[in-house]
């Protein structure tokens, strides 16, 4: 697989360039999961970041078609034959950003994750984590996710009420974030939790599968005010299951009673 390839040449490079002090690799190759449709992903921390090249040197793993800096600051790269990469070049200094991490992260895989460690100041990051894998279904944890859910709703009625179709339709992307992070508490189904949506359609139910689709909806009035009725009662459900505080459910029947579109 090229990806595998390009993994070991990240390695390589890493290894002979004494600027590179340790590579930090997450993302589904860390997991067993990569397929010639995944990512690479790492985080490469320096002693020197201000002369380091970083497109000659993403350009060794092969031809570039596109490198930018994306929205959330990652540097991503896109090769001849569509494979992306993407990079966070830090200094050495910064490889504490790692630990801030902790408790939103697992870290069960942590020796796959260390890829080059010169000075073992990356073991010593890793092993200084106390919060291997973080309890997804905790009262708090469910707390908070009930509290962003509803957060979303309420933005989302607004925009419904002012009639702002496409604007609504987008934040949908949010409702859907942590009812699908609700579900997976309710089926036990914690694999993939950093990114709630991969491989749900094998991680939850069927019956609970077709309540999601409910939630995602077409960019047209009709569509998208049918999605948030839906939106609000699979909550309702999910917030009894779960048992979610009355403070909270409260707040979610405030919503359901103002719905007069």
């Amino acid at each position: 697989m090229r990806q595998l390839a390009m993994i070991s040449q990240v390695k390589e490079s890493s290894l002979l360039d004494p600027n590179i002090r340790s590579v930090f690799m997450y993302g589904s190759f860390i997991k067993g999961e990569g397929d010639k449709y995944s990512d690479i992903e790492f985080y490469i921390f320096l002693t020197d970041t201000e002369n380091f090249d970083e497109k000659h040197w993403v350009a060794q793993l092969g031809k570039v078609d596109l490198f930018f800096k994306n929205e959330f600051g990652t540097k991503v790269a896109i090769y001849d034959d569509l494979i992306r990469a993407e990079f966070h070049f830090l200094d050495i200094k910064e490889i504490g950003i790692i630990k801030s991490w902790e408790g939103l992260v697992s870290f069960e895989l942590k020796d796959k994750m260390i890829q080059v460690d010169k000075d073992g100041l990356l073991k010593n990051t890793l092993d200084s984590i106390s919060v291997i894998s973080p309890t997804r279904n905790s009262k708090e944890s469910i707390e908070w996710l009930a509290q962003s859910l509803v957060n979303s709703l309420v933005y989302t009625s607004h925009l419904i009420g002012r009639k702002e179709w496409a604007h609504a339709h987008m934040t949908f992307s949010y409702i859907q974030k942590f009812t699908l992070w609700l579900m997976r508490v309710e089926a036990l189904a914690f694999d993939h939790w950093e990114s709630p949506s991969k491989s749900i359609e094998k991680d939850i139910p069927k019956k609970m599968y077709e309540k999601y689709e409910k939630v995602c909806p077409a960019l047209d009035p009709e569509a998208v005010t049918a999605s948030f009725r839906s939106s609000v009662e699979i909550a309702g459900e999910l917030f009894l299951n779960l048992e979610v505080n009355q403070e909270i459910t409260l707040m979610l029947e405030k919503i359901r009673r103002r719905i007069d579109y």
